[in-house]
């Protein structure tokens, strides 16, 4: 059968999408450091805590994660690491010029997100400033989702002892400069502050965005006598949908919850390789109908994996967080807003399109087997570690 210039147009965009996006750029799980800082009167202590995976691998350190060998592998390389910290790392006073940073010993802690270095330095700031100005431009190269955390553990200004772990600052490629203020530091990593990252989850997760995709295409559609039939009335469709989104958002709700909080652990590479063939299935049920009863019951099970998957940007919360529970609450709070906003946008187009002669061939038969041939190559990547 012959492709019409519409399809062989999106044919070609998909495999070029498939082909050119590596696995790692659709992955949730993103790199991050931290400087933990105390405050004194005249001084001020800390520690840079490094993923092993960026000394090695963008650093170009040999190190052993091995928990023996890793502290000889961490003193070995101090001096290129303190270097490469020195030119991308500096706390000022207000408008000042940068502190000398004294590095004093290297530790190691294996954590269950993996094993990190640990620096630890000291800096002799004299009378400690209201105002401080950080500069961070470290683990950026490739790697447009690195994000640098400062967190906060004793302030002498306000004479204040922070609870947990005090996410005070964050930086990224786009946000390397900025201003703490000690006499008020407010936490960057509070329950309001997780809504906005819930939705950026989801807007920046291409796989999430896709399986929500093959799963609204039919939902303005009928299974009549074998056929495929428009849906008479917006109310009817919109019902079709609110089953699908709510079943998905409880499955998903309730693993992501459980991942954050650490009850329940799967390798990631299984997480990715399912969420990945949950498009492929469900974009195949589009073209085959394969699956008329039950079909909210697989929904259901997939959707627990895609929890899984939104939960691996959140690994580091049960040490990294204050009110971790709030915490997970609004990010979960975000991701829905985020997918509430996606379906609004989809689905009245679906609908308007749902009579036109094209829609079952090009939009729901077309897109789904692009969809296919997507998350194919994705699964390919993840269960095979390609890429």
């Amino acid at each position: 059968m012959a492709k019409s210039p519409v399809q062989r147009i999106t044919f070609c965009l998909a495999l070029s999408l498939a082909l050119f996006l590596p696995a790692d750029t659709l992955a949730h799980a993103r790199g991050e450091d931290y400087i933990f800082l105390s405050f004194h009167q005249d001084s001020i202590e800390g520690l840079f805590e490094i993923h092993f995976e960026d000394l090695e691998g963008k650093l170009s350190l040999d190190v052993d994660a091995d928990e023996a060998l890793a502290l000889a592998g961490i003193e070995k390389s101090a001096q290129r690491v303190q270097a490469y910290v020195d030119e991308r790392f500096a706390i000022a006073p207000h408008g000042g010029s940068p502190y000398e940073i004294e590095f004093l010993h290297q530790t190691v802690t294996v954590l269950p997100q993996g094993t990190f270095g640990q620096y630890h330095f000291r800096i002799d700031s004299g009378p400690l400033p209201d105002k401080l100005d950080l500069r961070h431009d470290m683990f950026y190269e490739g790697d447009r989702l690195h994000r640098g955390l400062v967190l906060v553990e004793y302030n002498a200004k306000t004479n204040t002892t922070y609870p947990g772990e005090y996410t005070a600052m964050v930086f990224s490629p786009t946000n390397q400069e900025q201003t703490l203020d000690l006499t008020d530091i407010p936490s960057l990593m509070g329950p309001k502050q997780m809504i906005p990252q819930g939705v950026l989850h989801i807007w920046i997760g291409i796989d999430h965005i896709l399986f929500l995709l093959a799963l609204m295409l039919s939902t303005v559609l009928v299974r009549q006598e074998g056929q495929w039939k428009p849906v008479e009335k917006f109310s009817g469709a919109l019902w079709n949908l609110l089953k699908i989104v709510t079943v998905f958002t409880i499955a998903h709700s309730v693993t992501l919850l459980l991942a954050a909080l650490s009850i329940v652990s799967l390798p990631s590479r299984l997480v990715e390789s399912v969420i990945a063939l949950s498009i492929i299935l469900v974009a195949a049920n589009n073209i085959f109908a394969t699956v008329k009863e039950g079909s909210l019951w697989i929904i259901l099970g997939l959707g627990l994996f895609h929890g899984l998957g939104f939960a691996s940007v959140m690994s580091h919360l049960p040490f990294r967080m204050v009110d971790l529970l709030w915490v997970v609450i609004g990010f979960n709070v975000g991701v829905e807003l985020g997918q509430i906003a996606i379906v609004a946008v989809i689905f009245p187009i679906l609908f308007l399109l749902r009579r036109t002669r094209f829609y079952e061939p090009v939009i729901l038969k077309g897109i789904s087997a692009l969809l296919m041939l997507i998350a194919g190559w994705w699964f390919v990547q993840r269960a095979f570690e390609i890429g």
